[in-house]
């Protein structure tokens, strides 16, 4: 069994004691090719969510900072994470989430780059839509609702595809990537369930 299986497994038995699950739209994640998970950002358990209860391994960008603690980093780099510099450019990051896409991997991203709280509104970077068009992949819109209190339901709206072939071949403007970006956290805003 592999590392990020063991892991997945750790997850999955904490969230069990800590927490009920309630997962729906599993069938919407496509099976096989590169796809980008598009997921709301409201605690830091986001990332472990979305890697435990996903059913296909999922690569996931994510901040630098998180893997300041020994601890810690090796739960994310064991659930497939890898680090992003958010203060910059961060060309490799950008290279390899694009890479992994042509591979035919998933990819989780949390649009929004940052923590944001119930009530709370924050831009989503267009990186999103960026990562999809240069890897040819479709966009899954996820939505992750919990207070992460002892016995709280963390649920888990996983939404149709998102696919971008209108907008293949097309030279690639911000706007573009506004465009679609907006698309997908609407429909992610529309799936989350009040907690």
């Amino acid at each position: 069994m592999s590392f990020y299986h063991v892991i997945k497994k750790l997850v999955k038995l904490y969230y069990r004691i800590m927490f009920r699950v309630d997962i729906q739209g599993e069938e919407n994640i496509p099976t096989e090719g590169g796809a980008v998970l598009c997921c709301n950002h409201m605690s830091n358990y986001d990332p472990l969510t979305m890697a435990a209860f996903t059913k296909r391994p999922v690569r996931y960008i994510a901040k630098k900072e998180l893997f300041s603690k020994k601890l810690f980093a090796k739960i994310m780099y064991g659930l497939g994470a890898f680090p992003v510099d958010r203060t910059t450019t961060d060309m490799k990051a950008l290279k390899t989430a694009i890479q992994l896409l042509k591979n035919g991997e998933m990819l989780g991203i949390f649009a929004e780059g940052t923590r944001v709280k119930e009530g709370e509104a924050k831009a989503a970077k267009a990186g999103v839509a960026l990562f999809a068009l240069k890897g040819g992949a479709p966009i899954v819109p996820v939505a992750v609702s919990s207070t992460h209190k002892f016995r709280a339901v963390v649920h888990i709206r996983y939404g149709k595809p998102i696919y971008l072939q209108e907008y293949q071949g097309k030279k690639v403007t911000t706007e573009m990537m506004e465009e679609i970006t907006e698309k997908v956290m609407q429909k992610v805003r529309e799936m989350k369930v009040s907690v």
